[in-house]
């Protein structure tokens, strides 16, 4: 009998096993810690010392650190704004940051970016608990990747609960992709609950250890899958693009061929080197058009399809297509052979009953009247144009009287 493990179980199996290892060599003679009195054992110890080494986050003056302690919204910022070197451009908007606020200026910061924002009320909740999944939102915002990705087809869940419909689904996608998730939080997120001090300092020092390149596009090698890039400074670097790396130009999953010199691009790899994400900006295209449409029907439509279709080709892409059109005309109400009668415009055999059937469907689906629906499907053209006119004016009026 074979077993198939998935890479995070295999992550989860090293890290236990590394866990009994450093038990092992250190429950006789304890390592030294190199500042705080709590964290000698803690599975975060090393990250928490190498911010507190750079000044980024730092302890209570008991000498304590509180690992499993909380961290507030205050805190937070004052982290992401030290560990990023963002500087306030002006004052705090929100009502609850006082002006004597050790906090201010953090605030101020994190807010100027974009990358915390406040609640309805206009107040920040500066000592309110940060959770997990808000946690994982402005660390992805850091690196410029939250909320501006299109997939071409939906990713799958690495956590059981945190469903693609959640608010903090992509930016939690994100950073598991960039290995910055800890590995103990295992096959559940738990996205509403507090993040720990211990948690947020190891997911602080995996974002700062990410390789990320800005600059423009200056070549790209199709076949040997490979980008170069002028950096802001005026080097130049040469990546190469691994199985997994995952491109996207003006937001949209695109293919390293529909990239263009000169594009802006934003590059996040690995703290080994290796790149995740491109993300490339430029003029938009009709490759980029294509991708758009194949990402908005969820992948069901590939780049390549959507051109066959929008040149007329039907007949190219119909039997790549028919089982998906035929899933939707059966949700319909259509039987399996009023479907494939109509998959094969074959009207003469698509009985009264299926048109109206159909009609109904399209007529809710689309938001208009099943009378314009059935003249558009009966050539009708003098009637739909009728149909259509009343609907308009219908349209006009209402929202003329809810003016």
């Amino acid at each position: 009998m074979k077993f198939f493990f998935s890479a995070r179980y295999h992550k989860l199996m090293i890290a236990a096993l590394s866990t009994v290892f450093v038990f092992m060599f250190t429950s006789v003679v304890p390592a030294a810690s190199k500042g705080f009195k709590d964290t000698e054992y803690s599975w975060a110890r090393d990250a928490i010392e190498s911010l507190a080494s750079e000044g980024i986050i730092g302890g209570y003056p008991d000498g304590l650190f509180r690992p499993e302690a909380n961290i507030t919204r205050a805190e937070f910022a004052k982290v992401i704004a030290r560990a990023f070197a963002i500087r306030p451009s002006g004052e705090p908007r929100f009502k609850d940051v006082k002006k004597d606020s050790w906090a201010r200026g953090y605030i101020a910061a994190v807010d100027d970016r974009g990358i915390m924002s406040g609640y309805p009320g206009g107040n920040f909740g500066p000592s309110r608990v940060v959770t997990r999944a808000e946690a994982a939102v402005a660390l992805a915002r850091c690196i410029n990747l939250a909320g501006k990705l299109q997939p071409r087809t939906p990713w799958q869940p690495s956590f059981s609960d945190v469903a693609p419909g959640h608010w903090a689904f992509e930016p939690i996608e994100i950073l598991n992709r960039l290995e910055v998730i800890p590995v103990h939080f295992g096959a559940v997120f738990q996205p509403a609950i507090p993040a720990t001090r211990a948690e947020v300092a190891s997911m602080v020092k995996s974002i700062t250890d990410l390789k990320i390149s800005d600059g423009k596009l200056s070549d790209f090698d199709s076949m040997y899958r490979t980008v170069t890039v002028k950096l802001l400074g005026g080097r130049e670097e040469t990546m190469s693009l691994g199985p997994d790396t995952e491109i996207f130009r003006n937001s949209v999953a695109a293919d390293l061929d529909n990239l263009r010199k000169g594009d802006d691009v934003n590059i996040v790899a690995t703290a080994y080197g290796e790149p995740k994400f491109i993300s490339a900006k430029g003029i938009v295209t009709r490759e980029d058009l294509m991708n758009k449409v194949s990402a908005i029907s969820k992948g069901a439509l590939t780049p390549q399809q959507v051109k066959a279709l929008a040149e007329g080709r039907w007949n190219s892409v119909r039997d790549d297509l028919k089982p998906a059109l035929e899933d939707r005309l059966l949700s319909y109400g259509l039987t399996a052979e009023e479907a494939e009668s109509l998959l094969n415009q074959d009207w003469t055999h698509l009985g009264t009953l299926a048109k109206e059937r159909l009609a109904s469907a399209l007529s809710q689906e689309l938001g208009v009247s099943t009378d314009l629906v059935t003249a558009v499907m009966s050539k009708d053209w003098q009637k739909a144009k009728t149909y259509g006119e009343i609907e308009l004016a219908g349209l006009l009026l209402s929202k003329f009287l809810n003016m």
